[in-house]
């Protein structure tokens, strides 16, 4: 059955098509290059070639929004011009890879959400670590948790 599966959607996904179902076994590694914002980065692969990154799981503040350059900057901390390794899950709306992103053994999609700098994006993710790795954050008054009544960036962007 899971065969015939397989198959079935092998043969359905068109040549030049993105794959929007989960992929959750594949692995990348490369070295990250461009920090566009909290949340998305560009990364050199081993064979030479960009690939844009959002990361799974978390939302950060948008620009003109209140803590963004706090959360790119945090990113950059973190992962730039450094050796990660991706597990990606998919592909967004906009063709960007959507991945968990480790680097030196540390998950830095819940780094960011424990230090502050990204809600758990709730509507993508039900990651029970997360959403607690958020309630603490928001209880330590952490990061963004420190600003009175932050916005979430997807209610930031319906504005």
């Amino acid at each position: 059955m899971k065969l015939m599966l397989f198959f079935f959607l092998l043969l359905s996904n068109k040549p030049g098509s993105f794959q929007t179902s989960p992929v959750y076994d594949k692995e990348q590694t490369g070295k990250v290059i461009k920090i566009v914002d909290g949340d998305t980065f560009d990364m050199l692969t081993e064979e030479k070639s960009t690939l844009r990154i959002r990361m799974n799981g978390i939302d950060c503040p948008e620009r003109r929004q209140a803590f963004y350059q706090n959360a790119k900057n945090a990113l950059a901390g973190y992962i730039f011009n450094k050796e990660v390794k991706l597990f990606i899950t998919g592909r967004d709306r906009n063709k960007r890879i959507i991945a968990t992103v480790y680097c030196n053994g540390t998950n830095i999609n819940l780094a960011m959400i424990q230090n502050g700098y990204a809600w758990h994006y709730k509507k993508y993710s039900a990651d029970s670590v997360y959403a607690g790795a958020e309630q603490q954050a928001r209880r330590l008054r952490k990061g963004l948790w420190r600003v009175d009544h932050p916005i979430a960036p997807w209610d930031f962007r319906k504005n």
